[in-house]
């Protein structure tokens, strides 16, 4: 009878399921966070709730970049971010720096050789666990000098999980998509012999989808006012065209016999714990994870795999103490085992 309840609890979990956001998502020293600026013409961020779709397929792209993240203590600003443990850069010479934890990522703020921004109040980008229907609110703040300038910044976040659905880009389509939406205002005063205020409002829409870390879409609008007048508004569309998996790695090229779903090592674990697989033909492939209820907790896989051995290291930090399941999908296998968190 548990077996049966259990089941039925995974079908519905499966109809209902959404993209949650946990530690997982926190960069890590060697990720890469690769995207294309697009043409903005004819795209919108479409409407808010549940079970939408988003057909983004046809872009135009522009320039690119792509962000490496490094360890903060490798970088030559590291002393100035004593709170900061991962930095981003795209040309060695200008980082972001944030603090991950189990808890939330923050952004601690930005250096370079002619400007360097500290928070003393860090913005917070995520809290963990975030999906569908999460939200929080946040001040930051800060204090820089620009070209012999004292400038002080006072921003708000408001970040709400607002929608999700099905995103279709180029590289394929993405069920279970969670949309992200930010108002983020930063106000920058200073007085060189006339006050000047300076005001961002900053509108973005993000979408995160299983199995990679980063957000695959941004639609982001823009404006700035100093002293009140209107300066410039903008409209940026990004594409990432390369993201780094959460935790999933191939530690064998053999092909296997057969699908197969090994039970996770060790176990009791705490926070950490390994789930390994084996598939014998190429195919999509999803590794879910639910808690005792049957509530998805996040979907770690979820994308075409070749043959091999994979790996996956998932971590539980942000999670009470219970037992969990982890549920592999692929070419028609499907098999789910019991894993024990015991903090």
């Amino acid at each position: 009878m548990n077996k049966i309840i259990f089941i039925l609890l995974l079908s519905a979990c499966n109809i209902f399921a959404q993209t949650t956001l946990t530690v997982v998502n926190n960069p890590s020293q060697g990720d890469l966070d690769g995207n294309v600026q697009c043409d903005t013409t004819g795209i919108s961020e479409g409407n808010s709730g549940a079970n939408q779709t988003w057909d983004f397929t046809v872009l135009s792209r522009q320039d690119s970049t792509t962000l490496i993240f490094v360890a903060s203590g490798s970088t030559p600003y590291s002393q100035q971010f004593p709170n900061s443990n991962i930095a981003s850069t795209n040309d060695s010479i200008y980082f972001n720096y944030m603090s991950a934890s189990a808890s939330d990522l923050l952004i601690s703020g930005f250096g370079g050789p002619d400007l360097i921004i500290q928070y003393t109040d860090p913005q917070i980008y995520l809290q963990y666990p975030f999906n569908y229907g999460s939200s929080f609110n946040d001040p930051f703040e800060g204090e820089f000098n620009s070209s012999g300038t004292q400038i002080f910044r006072k921003g708000t976040s408001a970040v709400t999980g607002d929608a999700w659905g099905t995103i279709n880009l180029p590289d394929g389509s993405y069920a279970n998509a969670l949309r992200v939406h930010y108002q983020i205002i930063t106000k920058d005063s200073s007085n060189p012999g006339i006050a000047v205020v300076s005001v961002t409002n900053l509108n973005s829409y993000v979408w995160f989808v299983p199995g990679k870390k980063f957000p695959v879409f941004e639609i982001i609008y823009s404006d700035i006012t100093i002293n009140g007048n209107l300066l410039f508004t903008q409209k940026v569309v990004n594409y990432n065209f390369y993201n780094s998996p959460t935790g999933i790695r191939n530690i064998s090229a053999e092909i296997p016999d057969g699908f197969r779903l090994s039970q996770n090592y060790p176990n009791p674990f705490n926070p950490s714990t390994n789930l390994e697989f084996a598939i014998p033909r190429s195919g999509l492939v999803t590794l879910k994870i639910f808690d005792m209820t049957g509530r998805e907790i996040t979907t770690p896989v979820n994308e075409n795999l070749n043959p091999g051995k994979y790996s996956y290291n998932f971590n539980a930090a942000g999670l009470t103490s219970g037992a969990y399941f982890y549920t592999l999908t692929a070419n028609g296998f499907s098999d789910t085992k019991k894993m024990i968190l015991l903090k």
